[in-house]
């Protein structure tokens, strides 16, 4: 039996790269200079003149010549710190269950593999699939290159899925209508405090409510991009 577990908004409440850059930026606040591109870069992006890759690869930029080892140190104790204990006890049961099963699980996120990986280990899921941000050097670059077929969101999951072998799951859990490709492999899906869109896509799904989405609104996003 395999089943996939999408990680924001679904293992916990809000978006890790959020977190991460907030994290970042409270324990190095010169970094909050990469404001001065994110604003123009959202504002493009509003506009749709900027894709969600070129957004994501902007928005990195508050790591730009971050050594590799500090990086992936500060990886480290945000997972511990600040993404393991924001990890819903119904989902941390859910994993738990399918792992002793004997089940392949599967950590299937869009953000970067940098910190995913970390957390897919952690806690102890089979693999672990996020987006690629390859470090070539001692340092972070600026405007990171993510490989093809680029962030992994929405068909890139399934691509990135079906390169593992995983062309076929028993079970889905997501919070996104972002991740229907991704359920359209699964024999069914399990929905965590989803939007009324996913609702109205698959009307029959399990619902996990964990009331926690409300608690990071624009409020939460705004605190995160000034690391608040």
């Amino acid at each position: 039996m395999t089943a996939i577990f999408d990680m924001d908004g679904t293992l916990f409440a809000g978006d890790s790269q959020l977190r991460f850059a907030r994290w970042v930026l409270r324990r190095h606040g010169w970094r909050r200079l990469y404001l001065l591109l994110v604003i123009p870069a959202l504002l493009l992006r509003a506009l749709g003149l900027l894709s969600t890759q070129g957004m994501k690869r902007l928005f990195l930029c508050y790591a730009w010549r971050m050594r590799r080892e500090e990086l992936l140190c500060e990886c480290s104790a945000f997972v511990q710190q600040e993404l393991l204990p924001a990890v819903h006890e119904s989902l941390r049961r859910r994993v738990e269950q399918h792992l002793a099963a004997g089940d392949e699980s599967v950590l299937c996120s869009a953000s970067p593999e940098w910190w995913t990986d970390i957390l897919g280990k952690q806690m102890g899921f089979t693999c672990t699939i996020a987006t690629p941000v390859p470090l070539p050097g001692e340092r972070v670059p600026f405007l990171p290159y993510i490989p093809p077929p680029g962030n992994n969101r929405g068909r890139a999951k399934v691509e990135r899925l079906a390169a593992r072998g995983i062309v076929h799951a028993h079970v889905g859990y997501t919070d996104s209508s972002a991740d229907l490709p991704m359920l359209s492999i699964c024999e069914r899906a399990v929905l965590v405090d989803p939007s009324a869109r996913l609702l109205h896509a698959l009307p029959h799904a399990e619902v996990i409510d964990t009331g926690l989405r409300r608690e990071h609104g624009v409020c939460f996003v705004l605190r995160c991009l000034f690391g608040l």
